[in-house]
């Protein structure tokens, strides 16, 4: 399972800065959307995030090293894992009846 990393997440945090979204823990999460990100983790990251001081005059460059001067935030993202398993099912059906498969029962 591959883990997220500090030059991913300065990406995401650069971009949330330049359009003015609140870094909290629903936005890291929402952000984070296609990795497992723990309600345990999300807030907890949000903190050690505010406490770098981030604004959106810094460059990617410069949030990464923020980023990876911080052993809080280091530990955090190394718990936060691509989300590798996605199923997705399409169905077509045509005629009547439902798409329900078990046994219907008439009454």
């Amino acid at each position: 399972m591959e883990f997220i990393t500090s030059a991913v997440l300065s990406g995401i945090l650069y971009d949330m800065l330049k359009h003015g979204v609140v870094i909290s823990a629903g936005s890291v999460k929402e952000k984070l959307k296609d990795w497992v990100v723990g309600d345990i983790i999300a807030p907890a990251l949000s903190d050690e995030l505010n406490k770098l001081n981030l604004n959106d005059e810094l460059s990617e460059s410069a949030i990464e090293k923020r980023i990876d001067q911080s052993s809080n935030i280091l530990e955090l993202i190394s718990k936060i894992k691509k989300v590798e398993n996605v199923t997705t099912i399409i169905q077509s059906h045509s005629g009547s009846g439902d798409n329900i498969g078990r046994d219907k029962v008439s009454k």
